[in-house]
């Protein structure tokens, strides 16, 4: 993607995320109240991921003008933007990949994203239990209210993907305007997210988890962040070691709230938990990344 496209991209990209939640929440409800069942459930939502993945397997090139519905203008423009990112790199690299490790950045990007999917994750996993248990949801109020939560964060992630596209083209830094994007989406998510143990109303426990996920899916845009802070040979290397501490919070987050929900009877603490990953992510993103430039690495 050129520079001024990579917002929507990544947003786009990650928002099949809540999406798939989304409409995942609609239709394995209805199938479970349908068939009774939660295997033929899993059985259709297995079956129904194996064709998306040939589908992507067919669709998707490896480079723009291996596709047939880009013309020359498009992939030339395209290429014209990648060349003048490579102009801006580092002259001097160092070769060692282990040299990202040296930089406050790159554990910015780590942690801060572990913090995003520790949120994301917990609210996945949990949530539906949570309105089960704690607000008496049955099984197909609760597949409405997921639906809602999560088709407001992959709107949210496209209303903040757009943001951020529109103001650098309009000339605004790019390092301002990703501060500023995630420092308010992780402020009000966490503040969302720490409020709804103080209402017992499904209906506002409903909007203020559709609030927090509205804005925490603005985070989206952090995909963008490899290709900021590495060349184009190492973007892929920053991309997965970024997702790696995201899927440390994604197997982890699920298990210690399980914990805290078995030790306490409560899911207030495993909230507290989920506000704790907001501030973590506020702080990683907004302090500890340098958006400015390129690692010499």
């Amino acid at each position: 993607m050129t520079q001024n496209e990579r917002g929507r991209g990544a947003t786009l990209l990650d928002g099949g995320a809540p999406l798939g939640a989304a409409l995942g929440a609609l239709i394995i409800a209805g199938l479970i109240a349908e068939f009774n069942s939660w295997r033929t459930s899993f059985v259709v939502a297995g079956i129904g991921t194996m064709v998306a993945g040939l589908f992507a397997w067919w669709y998707i090139r490896n480079h723009p003008r291996e596709h047939p519905s880009v013309n020359d203008a498009e992939a030339s423009y395209i290429e014209e933007a990648h060349a003048a990112d490579q102009a801006a790199e580092p002259a001097a690299l160092s070769g060692n990949v282990l040299d990202f490790f040296k930089y406050r950045s790159v554990w910015g990007m780590f942690f801060g994203w572990m913090c995003f999917n520790a949120l994301f994750y917990g609210l996945l996993t949990w949530m539906p239990t949570y309105l089960s248990k704690v607000h008496g949801l049955d099984i197909k109020e609760m597949g409405g209210a997921v639906f809602t939560m999560f088709f407001s964060g992959f709107v949210g992630e496209m209303v903040g993907g757009w943001i951020a596209d529109k103001w650098m083209a309009a000339g605004a830094s790019r390092a301002r305007v990703l501060r500023t994007l995630f420092g308010i989406a992780s402020v009000l998510a966490t503040i969302a997210i720490y409020t709804v143990a103080r209402f017992k109303d499904p209906v506002v426990v409903v909007a203020l988890l559709s609030t927090t996920l509205f804005f925490l899916r603005w985070c989206g845009l952090f995909w963008c962040i490899p290709s900021i802070l590495g060349t184009r040979k190492r973007v892929g290397f920053l991309g997965g070691t970024m997702n790696l501490g995201g899927n440390f919070a994604g197997v982890g987050m699920p298990i210690i709230v399980g914990l805290i929900v078995q030790a306490t009877g409560s899911y207030d603490m495993a909230l507290m938990l989920f506000a704790a990953a907001g501030a973590g992510l506020f702080i990683c993103s907004t302090l500890l990344i340098d958006y400015s430039k390129k690692l010499p690495v």
